[in-house]
């Protein structure tokens, strides 16, 4: 049986060594939306639909001003033109072939192309595809929804 996840509704809990006291918290904690029975997890999970999952956020340009929370714009990595001349080795990394004589990234040879996509490895530390493009991957990750979170993975249950 899977288990829900803890939001705002706590369950019930009487003292006992290394747990709380449900009443205790209520007793000192009289104006909390919780006890008050304003906030519940209904509403914390309305909200969040609401307000994250879909659409723009909008920090009134404070620092990234209006985002798309699905990404729609998100890189296609197949597009990074690559080469030589300062230009990247690959989607992930800086050619690393170095220039003949100097220091000048421009004269940095196309050649150092294979030798930095032999070199990228195998992805990421982590499980999945490290080198998938957002462009590919963000659809699948804006499809998400409190109840559709898998623990570990990007991908949506159903």
């Amino acid at each position: 049986m899977a288990r829900r996840q803890i939001m705002v509704q706590p369950p019930v809990r009487v003292r006992a060594n290394g747990s709380s006291d449900t009443a205790n918290l209520q007793l000192l904690y009289p104006g909390s939306p919780v006890y008050q029975g304003e906030l519940t997890d209904e509403v914390a999970t309305e909200q969040y639909m609401d307000q994250i999952v879909s659409g723009e956020i909008n920090d009134g340009g404070h620092t990234f001003g209006t985002v798309d929370i699905d990404y729609t714009e998100a890189p296609n990595l197949a597009d990074v033109v690559v080469g030589g001349a300062g230009l990247p080795g690959s989607p992930f990394g800086p050619n690393i072939a170095v220039p003949p004589e100097g220091q000048n990234p421009a004269d940095i040879p196309e050649a150092g192309v294979a030798a930095t996509e032999a070199a990228r490895g195998s992805g990421g530390a982590f499980s999945g595809d490290g080198l998938a493009s957002p462009h590919n991957t963000s659809a699948v990750i804006s499809r998400q929804t409190i109840g559709t979170l898998q623990r570990g993975r990007s991908t949506p249950l159903g």
